[in-house]
């Protein structure tokens, strides 16, 4: 999570063949040589609501370790008094984070339904890329 990672990319988002509604994109950061990280992938889903305020974005960091997909690092924002976690310590509502197996409640006050750019920039710092692509907001 901490590796510094760069893309360039210009994020092209496609419906998920088995969720309708459900948008998809990824990309592979590189380090600071322009090598891609190996076996590092991002994956961005947002879910396109009929309201805005029924949101649910999840962006993803994973490392592909000895053929198993493992989640470093995942955002997921949804409504605030949404039920977005059922977890050992009890349910998370709205916005939280993984890191590893650990899910924390996001109390960043500019998380929120309808602003995917600005969720977008907040996993980018927490994940360390620098992010010089177009993020191509697909609502």
């Amino acid at each position: 999570m901490a590796l510094p990672k760069s893309s360039a990319a210009t994020l092209t988002w496609a419906e998920r063949e088995n969720h309708f509604g459900v948008l998809l994109a990824s990309m592979q950061p590189e380090d600071d040589t322009g090598a891609i990280v190996p076996g590092c992938t991002v994956q961005l889903e947002i879910k396109r609501p009929r309201v805005v305020e029924r949101c649910l974005y999840e962006f993803g960091l994973f490392q592909l370790e000895h053929g198993v997909r493992r989640r470093v690092y995942q955002l997921n924002v949804s409504p605030a008094n949404k039920r977005s976690h059922n977890g050992l310590d009890g349910p998370v509502y709205g916005p939280h984070e993984h890191i590893g197996e650990r899910v924390s409640p996001v109390t960043d006050p500019t998380i929120v339904c309808g602003r995917p750019d600005v969720a977008f920039e907040f996993f980018c710092r927490r994940i360390s890329l620098r992010f010089s692509g177009h993020f191509n907001a697909p609502l």
